[in-house]
């Protein structure tokens, strides 16, 4: 009878312990993996929504001002070249529109005017301010990219409303590239341009005939690997001078 109880009390071998443990880190390192997968997968759609968010955001205030663009109030009584007088800037009376080129990132800037009308809540600069003063105000917005990959914007008010100001707008953006659509040819194509130039091709009296702008956002690429490095963002954006009426 004591030989039957000590056979039942029989523990596990060391080998079974051994094979039990060995099985065990598998299962955990298994468990670790899946873990650490899905953490990387929610890391990476985190970085891919900031990155789409960055995206939207930039291209929308590029367009909100590039499209308005030569805009001024009250046609009967004003025009371009009265609201719009040449400057440093802008060489000829009503140019609304001037820019850089750099062939190197972080790439071009692009410089827009814009007149608003008193009490206008419907004209924002690139810091989101209307028009506070008594009388129409021209607004100027430079969109350019500093050395800390950021989409910024310089804004200035021509009657002096408030202070020149710079903006960061967006991160992560490695180059921005800009070109000016103009109408060379005689023969009426359908289109207020026929021809896309950068700042570096553009003549003097071009400036003044700009219809529309090609702009090409290229952002880093914040998911690993990398692959590829860098995602470039496109848009034609028509500009209101040329392309659309004052009213």
């Amino acid at each position: 009878m004591v030989d039957c109880a000590r056979r039942r009390q029989r523990g596990f071998t060391l080998v079974e312990l051994m094979v039990a443990i060995v099985v065990s880190i598998f299962l955990v390192g298994g468990l670790l993996m899946m873990v650490q997968s899905t953490r990387n997968a929610f890391g990476n759609q985190t970085l891919l929504g900031q990155l789409q968010d960055n995206e939207r955001l930039a291209m929308s205030f590029l367009t909100s001002v590039i499209e308005s663009t030569g805009y001024f109030p009250d046609p009967v009584n004003n025009t371009g070249a009265s609201l719009m007088p040449a400057n440093a800037t802008f060489v000829a009376p009503g140019q609304a529109v001037f820019g850089t080129f750099a062939a190197a990132a972080p790439g071009d800037s692009v410089s827009i005017r814009f007149a608003a009308a008193a009490g206008d809540v419907n004209s924002f600069n690139c810091l989101g301010l209307t028009n506070a003063a008594a009388a129409t105000d021209v607004f100027t917005n430079t969109f350019s990219v500093n050395a800390q990959n950021q989409l910024q914007c310089t804004a200035t008010s021509q009657l002096g409303t408030f202070a020149p100001r710079t903006v960061a707008l967006v991160t992560g953006v490695a180059n921005l590239k800009i070109l000016y659509g103009i109408k060379r040819s005689a023969i009426d194509t359908g289109s207020c341009a026929d021809t896309y130039l950068n700042a570096n091709q553009m003549l003097v009296a071009d400036w003044s005939g700009v219809c529309s702008v090609s702009v090409a956002i290229t952002f880093a690429n914040p998911i690993p690997p990398q692959n590829p490095p860098t995602i470039t963002i496109r848009r034609v954006i028509a500009t209101m001078s040329a392309a659309g009426v004052n009213s």
